[in-house]
């Protein structure tokens, strides 16, 4: 039995002008979209009868968001498309509520998050700073301890969090668990790909 098509896939066919491809790839994510919605329109309940705002706006917002992705997302780049695409999402919801609320203060249920920063791109910092700018140290460690062991050890040995305290190189990294440096990028991108999908923020 054939498997259904990955985010990926389907966002690869989108972008050839598929349309039920752009429709299968809302359903493949409304979960998370829902979710999204769903956590914005709770942290501002008082706020939402004044806007008329109601879930339903936000997760068609969030569904338009997701698909401004798909011309942009690079399938190259090592990121997975729901990782690259969530800030986006986000961002959407975000938009549609201040363009409803001319007093309404971004900082109440979060500020927006740039692609770039989302995928480790072009900050000039590093994971863990972004990370914890974002989350408080606690929750990042909850997280740590949801995702896969062998990718929690890299994680915890790369960005000091073990007993050391000491933040490593990628070599350094590779090193210590016997990997190429191709290897070890990899293996690093997967597991801060599973780590963001944990922190609370995403949901």
């Amino acid at each position: 039995m054939k498997s259904p098509p990955s985010n990926e896939e389907l966002c690869a066919s989108a972008r050839r002008g598929d349309a039920s491809a752009r429709n299968e790839l809302i359903e493949n994510n409304l979960g998370f979209i829902r979710k999204t919605a769903n956590e914005l329109w709770s942290s501002q309940r008082e706020l939402n009868s004044d806007l008329l705002l109601d879930r339903e706006d936000l997760e068609q917002e969030g569904a338009l968001g997701l698909l401004r992705c798909v011309d942009t997302f690079d399938p190259e780049s090592g990121v997975k498309f729901l990782s690259y695409a969530a800030p986006a999402v986000r961002n959407a919801m975000l938009d549609s509520i201040r363009e409803r609320s001319r007093t309404f203060e971004a900082q109440n249920i979060g500020s927006r998050i740039s692609l770039e920063s989302a995928a480790l791109y072009g900050t000039g910092k590093t994971p863990e700073q972004l990370y914890l700018e974002r989350e408080s140290f606690e929750e990042l460690h909850a997280a740590l301890g949801r995702i896969e062991p062998r990718q929690r050890g890299y994680i915890e040995y790369r960005f000091g969090f073990d007993d050391e305290d000491t933040e490593r190189t990628l070599t350094q990294t590779a090193r210590h668990f016997h990997l190429s440096e191709s290897r070890a990028r990899a293996t690093e991108r997967q597991a801060l790909d599973d780590v963001r999908l944990e922190l609370p923020w995403w949901y």
